[in-house]
């Protein structure tokens, strides 16, 4: 084997390790896999340290290392970081990159990616659609059923599915959309979800992603003590993880803990995630009940003065 043949071979082992990492939430891992080749790492390579990077919140690594307006795709990613930055900036950034998918070919699918994830993140599902539609790359294809599942339609996303299994079973891409969609069709299809997330857990190493995805399972079988086990798992990887904070709370109402225990996990998601759509649906809630409580005070006020 030539020398040439050997650093090829190294590129694509690590790219396949990188790329698995960044997909079961490992994102350190990943990065870690990038870090020794940044110097010689073409784009593709580079995007899942980069993506990683976003993931963990530390985008400002890429704003730093992409300069404005260089020629490079990972651009795109630049432009990701800009919107989760500044969301009121989302509508001018989709812009540029709906501009650059419309004129330019996209031979590393990252312009593709990178503009479904910005109306993903503005809650514009059904542009992000329009923008993978169509596309066979297993990447876009498992996003294309995150939008579907988002937008309540599991008889779609089942069928998307099933065209990444005809493309390739054994990705982890298609194994994780296949546990995506069992979650969501409920109890009879959720301990195909777990065999998925265990075995992916054996094969790499438990994740928070993975331990969530189990934890779902335990709760929609009330398995309570299963799921507690897990999400302290969880806790212990990422202690202030969004998903577990949030299956937490669930997993205390459901067992009937003291509601000094959800308030104290509702404080965490405030104090670490205060603009994620969780926060941001709740207190539009409510608000709008503590409004209906009002008009109904106010209602039965009338009606007293009335009397």
């Amino acid at each position: 084997m030539s020398r040439g043949q050997q650093n090829e071979e190294d590129t694509n082992a690590v790219l396949f390790d990188a790329r698995n990492e960044y997909y079961i939430g490992n994102f350190m891992g990943s990065i870690n896999f990038v870090l020794p080749e940044q110097g010689t790492a073409g784009a593709e390579l580079l995007s899942y340290m980069y993506l990683s990077y976003l993931a963990i919140d530390s985008g400002r690594i890429i704003a730093s290392d992409i300069k404005e307006g260089s020629s490079t795709p990972l651009q795109a990613l630049r432009l990701v970081h800009e919107a989760f930055e500044q969301p009121s900036r989302c509508e001018e950034v989709l812009e540029k990159l709906t501009d650059k998918v419309a004129g330019d070919e996209d031979e590393t699918n990252l312009w593709h990616i990178a503009t479904a994830i910005v109306y993903c993140y503005d809650g514009q599902f059904e542009n992000a659609l329009k923008i993978l539609h169509g596309s066979t790359n297993l990447e876009s294809m498992a996003l294309s059923v995150q939008c579907l599942l988002r937008l309540h339609r599991v008889d779609l996303a089942k069928q998307l599915v099933a065209k990444m299994q005809e493309i390739s079973d054994d990705a982890t891409l298609t194994q994780l959309a296949q546990a995506w969609v069992a979650l969501a069709q409920g109890t009879e299809q959720m301990q195909d979800a777990f065999h998925i997330y265990q075995e992916f857990c054996e094969k790499f190493k438990p994740t928070p992603a993975l331990l969530n995805g189990q934890a779902v399972v335990h709760l929609g079988l009330e398995r309570y003590e299963e799921a507690d086990a897990v999400l302290r798992e969880s806790l212990i990887k990422k202690h202030n993880d969004y998903d577990t904070l949030i299956n937490l709370m669930v997993l205390s109402h459901l067992t009937g803990k003291p509601s000094e225990n959800i308030t104290r996990y509702l404080e965490q998601l405030r104090q670490f995630y205060p603009k994620s759509d969780f926060i941001t649906d709740l207190d539009k809630k409510s608000t709008e009940f503590d409004r209906l409580c009002m008009q109904y005070d106010l209602g039965a006020e009338e009606k007293l003065l009335a009397v």
